[in-house]
């Protein structure tokens, strides 16, 4: 049995009530997207242990955490990216103070100054914007805008990054629909985003807001991502936004219109 103490420092661990704690989410909502992350291959499944913790009644209980150790920092970063990616910054700065009290304990004579270092910040962000384009699935061509971010926030000459990638021509359902001319051009957000999400093409992501709201935003599935791709969004580099290749567009239409019918649509 141990005692859950989220201010040890050593040895280096970070376990999911932790992780539940800096996104602000249930702690069995956490162990559920570990658990589902590590049965897609995602990540490794870490060490289950079993801590005391006070309840709000005041009383110790037991409760089963899974612990992270160091080695897997990586996968905490794939964790908080799956359920709240705003919040990615927080646990930079929880390792942070986690490997700054281990590297405090080594600041003894006998051990050299350079026997433990902090990560270099940049190295860091960039694991998390390669942890995000894989949770999210987002696009190369947003991959190189937010690497050209850190590049500017560092001030690092970014003239080595590509403008774009040679990536098929999408745009935005709406216009593709108007284009064309279709009567569900009307009746994207109450109909074709709802059906593209009932097909498995895609799916409703969630961010915290201004004033502690949810703010709700499409995104492409696995499935999807055979009709378009993932973009960060214009208005919130926190969103995605999909957006459809021009060319199986036809296709996709041809299955939308098998799942509902225009006839049907209110005029």
């Amino acid at each position: 049995m141990k005692t859950c103490n989220t201010l040890s420092a050593l040895p280096l661990t970070m376990t999911s009530r932790e992780i539940a704690d800096l996104v602000e989410k249930r702690h069995d909502n956490v162990k559920r997207t570990i658990e589902t992350l590590a049965e897609r291959g995602t990540i490794r499944l870490p060490q289950i242990e079993v801590f005391e913790e006070i309840n709000n009644l005041g009383f110790s209980v037991k409760r089963e955490m899974y612990v992270f150790t160091h080695a897997h920092k990586r996968d905490t970063f794939i964790v908080v990216a799956q359920l709240s990616p705003e919040f990615t910054a927080k646990l930079v700065d929880r390792w942070q103070e986690l490997e700054a009290a281990a590297a405090s304990t080594l600041q003894q004579p006998s051990i050299q100054s350079y026997a433990y270092t902090l990560p270099y910040q940049p190295i860091i962000e960039i694991q998390i914007i390669e942890s995000a384009a894989r949770t999210l699935r987002i696009s190369d061509t947003s991959v190189i805008r937010m690497y050209a971010e850190v590049c500017k926030n560092k001030e690092i000459n970014s003239a080595f990054l590509p403008d774009y990638v040679d990536e098929p021509l999408v745009r935005a359902i709406t216009p593709l629909l108007k284009g064309i001319g279709h009567p569900l051009a009307q009746h994207v957000a109450k109909t074709v985003n709802p059906a593209l999400e009932a097909m498995g093409i895609l799916e409703h992501l969630s961010r915290k807001s201004t004033g502690n709201k949810i703010k709700w935003f499409w995104s492409l599935t696995e499935e999807g991502l055979k009709y378009g791709r993932n973009e960060t969004s214009p208005n919130n580099p926190r969103e995605t936004q999909p957006l459809f290749f021009v060319e199986r567009f036809p296709e996709l239409l041809a299955r939308l219109d098998a799942y509902i019918n225009p006839q049907s649509l209110p005029l």
